[in-house]
């Protein structure tokens, strides 16, 4: 894989459950989006949160009253942490879903967080998941950046 543009990404960590470096997440969304041929001027926004800020945000965009994993947002949503202008989205995360998740399956945390990452970067980029086709083809390109990212990031000081 090649050396894409660099894209402007924001991480922002509003938890304190965990210490979080970057785990080098935005190297990675990064590479995403260059291996997607996003315009060159467009970011990504990744804001990492507890159940009950994310729940509220599952219940004010979607309807629905429940924490959850990921929500994406194409750049028309989420304006109050869309702090990227143009940007290609606004992921937020879950980090209380990511730490059960990996602690159940036996996972890294980290892997955990940035499959959220990609996955939700891949939504802001217009990939879905309802038919089982997409979400075949979907969850297969996820993979793929989670397998860079193990391969060429993690074990990468």
């Amino acid at each position: 894989m090649k050396k894409h543009p660099r894209y402007l990404v924001n991480l922002l960590n509003r938890q304190r459950l965990v210490k979080i470096s970057d785990f080098k997440i935005k190297e990675l969304i990064d590479f995403v989006l260059g291996e997607e041929k996003a315009p060159r001027t467009m970011g990504m926004n990744i804001m990492l949160v507890r159940d009950p800020v994310i729940r509220r945000y599952h219940k004010d965009f979607m309807g629905i009253d429940s924490p959850t994993d990921c929500i994406s947002f194409p750049p028309e949503g989420l304006e109050e942490a869309n702090v990227l202008e143009p940007a290609c989205g606004d992921v937020v995360l879950s980090v209380d879903h990511a730490l059960s998740y990996s602690l159940e399956n036996d996972i890294l945390f980290a892997e955990e967080i940035v499959r959220y990452a990609v996955h939700g970067t891949l939504h802001c980029l217009g990939y879905d998941d309802i038919d089982p086709g997409d979400r075949r083809r979907m969850f297969a390109k996820q993979e793929k950046y989670v397998l860079y990212w193990k391969t060429n990031l993690y074990t990468t000081k």
